[in-house]
């Protein structure tokens, strides 16, 4: 099985939910969206003027390099990865990556910041760069444009391993009928002393309830007291997921 590379798996997704419509009307927006994002930046920078920082302009980079917040988002759910600020990157930045920045700030004239990171939390708490990651820089339409990639690619299985965690329904799923599995498999015997109760008889149902209260219990308890939280609560947050 091949690994998986996180920015292959990013544009694979913006291909599958882009349409040519989807590009005109996003030029569209662009061209409405200029004057008055414009306008709203002055405005913000005059009210935060020493937080204040500049963005890169999506006209003067590849269009493939470009990709919103959601599409992120997917990417980062199916994963089971963080999409946080570079700050709590523990190890160096690769020097590739700041060559980059720093020739896109003397070609550009800005001062890019703001800078965000997309990789498992793991590669956050690692001295070293193995793990996979990319380095985005937000764009002047909300969006984020890629700068720097780096790392060994993502286990061909990680998306499989990461489904149940992904969200509340799948984790009910999974431990459903993770249940039900466990129920069918129990022996009559074993659920009643009633010599005459058939298998599917309502002896087996209450079991089934049971279990699945006390897997309910247990999956809360391991998911919550070991830090294992749901990827949609905490993508983009670095506290609070295991």
């Amino acid at each position: 099985m091949k690994s998986v590379n996180i920015e292959d798996e990013l544009t694979r997704f913006k291909n599958k939910t882009r349409s040519k419509g989807d590009e005109l009307v996003q030029e569209a927006n662009r061209i409405l969206a200029r004057d008055l994002y414009s306008e709203n930046n002055i405005l913000k920078n005059l009210k935060q003027y020493n937080n204040s920082f500049d963005l890169i302009d999506e006209e003067d980079v590849n269009s493939d390099l470009i990709f919103k917040g959601s599409e992120i988002k997917k990417v980062a759910l199916d994963y089971r990865l963080k999409f946080i600020d570079s700050q709590y990157f523990k190890a160096e930045i690769p020097y590739e990556a700041i060559l980059k920045i720093k020739d896109l700030n003397v070609n550009f004239r800005k001062d890019l910041k703001g800078f965000k990171i997309l990789a498992p939390l793991q590669a956050f708490k690692e001295d070293k760069l193995m793990r996979s990651a990319i380095l985005f820089v937000p764009t002047n339409y909300g969006n984020y444009c890629i700068i720097h990639k780096w790392g060994k690619p993502l286990k061909w299985y990680r998306k499989i391993a990461s489904w149940s965690l992904k969200n509340f329904d799948n984790l009910f799923m999974t431990v459903f009928f993770y249940t039900l599995i466990v129920t069918l498999c129990i022996p009559t015997p074993l659920i009643t002393l009633d010599s005459t109760a058939s298998y599917w008889s309502g002896y087996r149902a209450a079991a089934f309830m049971h279990l699945l209260i006390f897997h309910c219990g247990v999956t809360a308890y391991i998911t919550f007291a070991f830090g294992k939280n749901l990827s949609s609560i905490t993508w983009n947050h670095y506290k609070d997921f295991g």
